[in-house]
């Protein structure tokens, strides 16, 4: 007999439950978070593991640990990899090969671009539209409904076949300097793009680590993907001189407004040149390091914390990691985030962090979507406390004690044990850090659930008052944040109006299915060698000609047909 969760009676599966008797809701009814699959149920799944360190506990794997032991004596549901591979290519060749001999899909599985898109054409998806209404937790559909976006690249015939991975959005980027440099060499923090070029030539050559050697530079930037990335991005610089967002190494990032309408490729429009022709000068003069083009985020971020560079952008929570490594190398060093420089017309802008990208989907054979529901309702609950009917109170100090916290003398510690007093025989690992619960918890979802700036208002309420009581698991992770990520995380909220979305939320077009990756290589080469002089600026006008020539005209003509049946 195959045991559901009783609160998907609702959807007709056929089984049974062990407590089939109870409900959810009213006095004596079952709370929404207890549930048990009996006999247990096998959720197949599929992964790509990047052999992350301090993933698990000597011993433990994907797929033998605390959590999957957990789940199968608490949920009774057991997950089974499909598969699991090394490279984020070898799953799309899984996922193709399965297409093509027509062969079995995990039950659940993360897909984006030509892979989704694939997928959808072959019917091999299962449709969502009444599991998300009737199983789906109210804040998730919430958020669906309030950025409905982001499910036109799943949504076919008016069925909806695949669950956005939804991102906090509220990490946009912010401008971090060594405030220690600054105050070594009697400078002000730079408010303008004219000011921060003088931050950026001080930093270069007036020795500000003081160790005698002509080894910095003012910016810390990776290049190697063009000028947008996770972290290191330099969506300011674009947005001090143009409301055109700039992104070389996605065909879908960035489509901005075009002044007439519709809609434009960032990176070719003339506005670009302005970004190109600042960058260009910086590296010739010395100010950014000669191998960005070769460094992607990490690597950028290790001049940083090096004590080689001075200033880096990027999201709020880079005072911790990485930057706040650099007291190894300088236990002086401090840095500090500051608002983004003005233009010379007093223009300010910055990316909107896109707010989602790969899809959770599930196979069109999967007979226990409310399972899947049930376990991500739970997760996405502890966010939000006791008072969510979801939560469970078993996770109320965390996740798993010994894992991701230690209780020492009736104190939950999260981080910082051996400065804690905890004994190193309690330590979740010998060298002192936490498990990294990425892996551990999320085979199902794919990740962390998180709803687009869920952690917006605890952010200001505590910006506004350091004494302000936070009780929900969002707020206590917020003042959990060091100093330095608060004050940078105020100034994220506070120029929140400053993003500049991307408008093109279709699905991957033909064209750029056909010439997308050529066009990205291109772009990307192209402002790489414009930027390193290589190339002169006006460059920049052939780079375009190529760009429509070699079917970057085709993309414009769909990404503009799509935005006249989908404007907002």
């Amino acid at each position: 007999m195959t045991a559901i969760l009783l609160l998907a009676g609702c959807l007709d599966s056929g089984g049974k439950t062990a407590r089939e008797s109870q409900e959810y809701g009213g006095k004596g009814k079952q709370p929404a978070w207890d549930f048990k699959y009996d006999p247990p149920i096998t959720i197949t799944t599929a992964i790509v593991d990047e052999n992350r360190p301090n993933a698990f506990k000597p011993g433990e794997s994907l797929t033998d640990n605390v959590h999957t032991r957990w789940m199968e004596d608490n949920l009774g549901i057991i997950t089974k990899f499909d598969w699991i591979v090394s490279k984020f290519e070898d799953a799309d060749t899984k996922i193709r090969l399965a297409l093509t001999m027509n062969g079995k899909l995990p039950d659940t599985f993360n897909a984006e671009g030509d892979i989704l898109k694939n997928l959808l054409k072959a019917d091999r998806l299962l449709p969502l539209n009444d599991a998300i209404e009737q199983l789906a937790h109210p804040k998730l559909k919430a958020a669906l409904e309030k950025y409905a976006y982001t499910m036109t690249e799943v949504t076919k015939d008016g069925k909806i076949y695949g669950l956005p991975r939804l991102g906090a959005g509220d990490e946009g980027t912010v401008m971090w300097i060594r405030k220690d440099w600054l105050g070594k060499l009697s400078l002000n923090p730079p408010e303008t793009i004219d000011e921060l070029e003088n931050v950026l030539k001080a930093f270069s050559e007036q020795d500000p680590n003081g160790n005698g050697q002509d080894d910095e530079v003012g910016l810390a930037v990776p290049l190697k993907e063009g000028p947008w990335s996770w972290m290191g991005q330099t969506d300011p610089i674009a947005g001090a001189f143009s409301g055109q967002m700039l992104c070389t190494s996605d065909i879908k990032l960035f489509w901005n407004d075009d002044g007439n309408g519709g809609l434009v490729y960032g990176a070719v429009h003339p506005d670009a040149k302005k970004y190109l022709e600042t960058m260009a000068s910086w590296m010739a003069k010395g100010y950014i390091d000669r191998d960005a083009g070769m460094k992607d985020s990490s690597k950028a971020a290790e001049l940083a914390v090096k004590g080689m560079a001075g200033v880096m952008f990027g999201p709020f929570w880079m005072g911790a990691w990485p930057l706040g490594d650099t007291v190894k190398s300088d236990p002086e060093a401090d840095w500090q985030a500051y608002p983004l420089p003005a233009g010379p017309d007093g223009l300010k802008g910055k990316a909107q962090k896109p707010l989602y990208g790969i899809y959770t989907v599930f196979s069109k054979d999967f007979k226990n979507i409310e399972a899947w529901f049930a376990y991500y309702n739970k997760l996405l609950a502890k966010n939000f406390g006791p008072q969510d009917p979801y939560f469970d109170p078993r996770f109320a100090l965390g996740y798993h004690e010994g894992y991701d916290y230690v209780i020492k003398d009736g104190k939950v510690i999260t981080v910082n044990f051996a400065s804690e007093g905890v004994p190193s025989a309690q330590w979740p690992l010998a060298d002192g850090s936490s498990i990294d619960m990425r892996w551990m918890l999320y085979p199902l979802t794919g990740g962390a659930p998180v709803l687009p700036y869920m952690s917006t208002d605890a952010i200001r309420k505590l910006s506004e008052r350091s004494d302000a009581e936070m009780s929900t698991p969002i707020e206590q992770s917020i003042k959990g944040l060091n100093s330095a990520q608060l004050a940078a995380a105020g100034i994220a909220v506070a120029e929140q109006e400053l993003e500049i979305p991307n408008r093109y939320h279709g699905p991957l077009t033909d064209g750029m299915e056909k010439n997308g990756v050529f066009l990205q290589k291109l772009a990307t080469e192209s402002y790489v060698s414009i930027i390193y002089g290589e190339k002169p600026l006006s460059y920049f006008d052939e780079f375009v000609a190529q760009f429509y020539k070699n079917g970057g005209d085709v993309i414009t003509r769909e990404v503009n047909d799509w935005y006249e049946d989908n404007k907002p």
